[in-house]
């Protein structure tokens, strides 16, 4: 036991000696570490300045209380704990009116929602993100022509923040019920018009659709491959072409023969349709397609109709869609932090996952749809809503029908209110604009092939003037 004893005092010793001479060596390594290598121990790179964005969304409501936006705000700063988000609420009221304020002041937020990408673009409000968004895997995974509603000659000022899909909805029981196959994805507008005739039956009582005043918007699209929405046609709007044309006439003449909802007599439409008004109607399973948007209607889809139903785009193969963009200011002082927030509010696929699940937890039905082709977003998207034709929708994005009213420069001159010179009989309009003509056409207050060449000319005069200002 002794010689064993003093053995180990040996080694006890000998280690001392090691001891001695090794720690110094490691204190001093240690030491160069610190100085040398970035952040030691602290993640892998030097700690990121503490900074405060500004930010400015319609859709934080009249009191800057959206529950599920402010839990987006404020997961993006728990993910991002160096940025503090803060609300300007001065950006309220009319939007151009503030954020024209807020410029003209030198307070812009970092990031905002754009409600006319070109006059922001133009007045120099707005950042050149392109560099940001062309090393971005959630950006370029869109669609391209989403992406090209982002820029204005290729330089991209904005980034999407959701989408509101226009289609028909359809109450699949209902056309069962008749011995119909209900429509799908991608029926063609001569069966699309035929389930609109065969759909309706007052003795039943059923109607096929809420109205037609939309056909002049997809139909042209739904014929044509090369046209887009409201007969885009890549320069202007084709209003005298044969597709619009037919698209007005088919409208009139489903007015006409009393096969929408707003086409009979309102006292007919109260004696077969108790609710009194068109979604009541749809919601009461007597109408068999309803034009709309996810943005308004999600809500009532999920929650209020007792049958089945599905949402199926417009006829064609292909949907509508109305993009909500958001910028950044040029003047933001943090470029990069700024397009991070941007991002995890719209398309990053991070933050849209983020989205869906608290919309779940707090019971939330979400409209407006998330702009990402993304398939983890999508998948948990698909197990919210059953309509099984959404996917598909999704799936034809590059090939979607963009309402250019907050992206295409005059847009809402061309579309609606540019003056055409055209009286319409036993109207107040002595001088309507491009809308009233359309409209009133499909009423049968007025013959537009009399009036197709003139009205296709101001608009695209209204479209030239505002792309060369």
């Amino acid at each position: 036991m002794k010689k064993n004893t003093a053995k180990n005092q040996r080694i006890t010793k000998k280690q001392k000696r090691i001891l001695f001479i090794a720690l110094p060596i490691a204190l001093i390594c240690v030491a160069l570490a610190i100085i040398f290598i970035p952040n030691w121990g602290g993640g892998g790179g030097p700690q990121p300045d503490r900074i405060t964005l500004t930010y400015a969304n319609w859709n934080l409501g009249a009191n800057w209380d959206n529950p599920l936006e402010l839990r987006m705000l404020q997961s993006f700063t728990d993910t991002h704990p160096h940025i503090t988000v803060e609300i300007d609420n001065s950006i309220a009221g009319h939007w151009m009116t503030s954020i024209s304020a807020a410029a003209h002041e030198n307070r812009m937020p970092d990031v905002f929602m754009v409600d006319d990408l070109s006059v922001k673009a133009s007045s120099g409000w707005l950042l050149d993100i392109s560099v940001l968004a062309r090393t971005d895997i959630d950006f370029l995974g869109l669609p391209p022509l989403v992406q090209g509603a982002t820029m204005i000659d290729d330089i991209v000022y904005a980034l999407p923040f959701s989408q509101n899909i226009q289609g028909y909805f359809v109450n699949r029981d209902l056309f069962r019920l008749m011995g119909m196959a209900p429509p799908e994805f991608g029926i063609q507008a001569a069966d699309f018009i035929g389930a609109v005739r065969n759909s309706t039956n007052l003795n039943h009582p059923s109607i096929g659709l809420n109205h037609a005043f939309s056909f002049i918007d997809w139909y042209p699209g739904a014929v044509n491959d090369r046209m887009g929405y409201f007969a885009s046609d890549g320069t202007g709007f084709a209003l005298n072409s044969p597709e619009m044309l037919e698209a007005v006439r088919l409208a009139a003449e489903i007015h006409r023969d009393g096969y929408a909802f707003y086409s009979i007599p309102s006292g007919l439409a109260r004696e077969h349709f108790p609710s009194g008004y068109d979604l009541g109607a749809f919601r009461d399973g007597q109408m068999a397609m309803f034009y709309g948007e996810t943005a308004e209607f999600m809500d009532v889809m999920l929650n209020q109709v007792p049958f089945e139903w599905d949402f199926i785009g417009v006829p064609g193969g292909r949907a509508i869609i109305t993009l909500d963009i958001m910028g950044i200011s040029a003047n933001t002082n943090h470029p990069e932090e700024a397009y991070l927030l941007a991002s995890w509010m719209g398309h990053g696929t991070e933050g849209n996952l983020r989205r869906l699940q608290y919309a779940q937890e707090m019971g939330i039905t979400i409209g407006d749809m998330p702009v990402t082709q993304n398939r983890r977003v999508l998948d948990a998207l698909w197990q919210k809503i059953p309509a099984p034709s959404l996917m598909e929708v999704y799936d034809s994005m590059d090939r979607a029908l963009i309402d250019g009213l907050r992206i295409t420069p005059g847009f809402l001159q061309a579309r609606r209110t540019a003056p055409t010179g055209v009286a319409i009989p036993g109207t107040h309009h002595t001088n309507a604009g491009v809308e009233p003509i359309m409209y009133h056409s499909i009423l049968g207050d007025i013959y537009f092939p009399n009036y197709s060449a003139i009205v296709e000319a101001v608009a695209r005069q209204a479209l030239e003037e505002a792309r060369g200002r």
